[in-house]
């Protein structure tokens, strides 16, 4: 029999609510992982390809493997960490995503790209571990907004090969992986961001009885 008072271990530890605005940083994150993916099927892998020396077919397993390997291996920790402490594996993911596509900016043969490739993908599936998780704790709109991303993941998936083809065609192959870091710089900020928002907006909100915990938003 429980004591008056007693708090069980639902009321204990309640869910936590997310706003919408705490989607944008790891959604830009997610969209650059999408397009990566498919991206060295166009033009820009056969750019990469004669650069190095190497078949658009080789080329490409040569930068999409260890990418997509090391992606699919990071989802579900970034998922999980996501649920707990979005920013927390937010922000050193995309810091990931940032160096790796500098070292692949900068790399002169297969086997730097291939270890680029590798940390590029460790940042892009945590990143999209954590879109999935914050997806989930929205204080409102959780299938629209799921729809709207599934949406945009697929649009990714599609226009990776003809933006970073045009691209490529413009300035170089090379400058592809410098708008990439232009974008995941871009997400870091605004993921870095709006978790500072949420702590101000958690600190703020009185903590008296149970009930979800709304992180950067009114309880609902």
């Amino acid at each position: 029999m429980n004591s008056p008072g007693y708090i069980g271990p639902a009321a204990a530890r309640p869910p936590v609510v997310r706003p919408l605005w705490s989607l944008p940083g790891p959604a830009i994150g997610a969209l650059l992982a999408a397009a990566m993916i498919t991206a060295p099927f166009g033009p820009w892998g056969s750019a990469i390809g004669r650069n190095l020396g190497h078949s658009t077919a080789t080329t490409a397993l040569a930068v999409i493997t260890p990418y997509v390997l090391a992606m699919a291996a990071m989802v579900t920790p970034g998922y999980l960490l996501g649920r707990r402490w979005p920013t927390a594996a937010g922000v050193p993911a995309l810091v990931l995503v940032v160096v790796a596509s500098l070292v692949c900016f900068a790399a002169p043969g297969t086997a730097v790209m291939a270890v680029g490739q590798t940390i590029l993908g460790l940042g892009a599936g945590t990143v999209i571990g954590v879109l999935l998780a914050l997806s989930g704790q929205l204080d409102r709109g959780h299938s629209q907004a799921r729809l709207v991303l599934g949406l945009a993941l697929g649009a990714a998936f599609l226009l990776g090969p003809v933006v970073c083809g045009v691209l490529t065609q413009l300035v170089g192959w090379r400058f592809v992986f410098l708008v990439a870091v232009a974008v995941a710089g871009l997400a870091l900020v605004a993921t870095a961001a709006t978790g500072i928002a949420m702590l101000v907006v958690r600190a703020s909100q009185p903590s008296s009885q149970p009930g979800p915990v709304v992180v950067g938003g009114p309880a609902r």
